[in-house]
């Protein structure tokens, strides 16, 4: 028998060269046996789960988008709150000033007519002193006028 040149190059025999067209056989026939009844269930399985990552993942992604919504809702709600709180308060800032300058307003007028009250009080009093002395005067110097002229007159 003679050598096959190709399996002379790899220093291989007659019997090594059906061996490996054998061996050749035999894993392609291994090959679409386990095909169907290995490789194809366990290829879908790897399919179904990348499929259920890729739903996680567009789910997540969803749900991120909504809590990235709502976080800035929740952000222009808080924002809105604060603006009619800081309004709020600075109405009633207002109005409190309104009030205790209207308080002091009216404290300070009653004050001056108070005060007006008092001092008219106290010149009607020194006016009816100033005549009481004035009278007293009068009748004291009326009374010193008889006594010298009675007594210039006894002499």
């Amino acid at each position: 028998m003679e050598q096959n040149p190709i399996l002379q190059l790899f220093s291989l025999t007659n019997e090594d060269g059906q061996m490996i067209v054998v061996g050749t056989i035999f894993l392609f026939a291994l090959y679409f046996s386990l095909r169907s009844a290995l490789f194809k269930p366990l290829l879908r399985h790897i399919e179904e789960r990348e499929s259920v990552t890729e739903g996680a993942i567009h789910t997540a992604s969803q749900m991120r988008q909504k809590a990235q919504a709502l976080r800035e809702r929740y952000d222009e709600g808080m924002l809105q709150a604060r603006i009619a709180a800081n309004k709020e308060r600075q109405t009633v800032v207002a109005k409190a000033k309104t009030t205790a300058s209207s308080i002091l307003g009216d404290a300070e007028a009653k004050a001056a007519q108070e005060l007006q009250a008092g001092r008219q009080s106290i010149d009607s009093a020194l006016q009816q002193a100033y005549a009481k002395a004035e009278g007293e005067a009068q009748i004291l110097a009326d009374s010193i006028t008889s006594k010298v002229d009675s007594q210039l007159t006894v002499h």
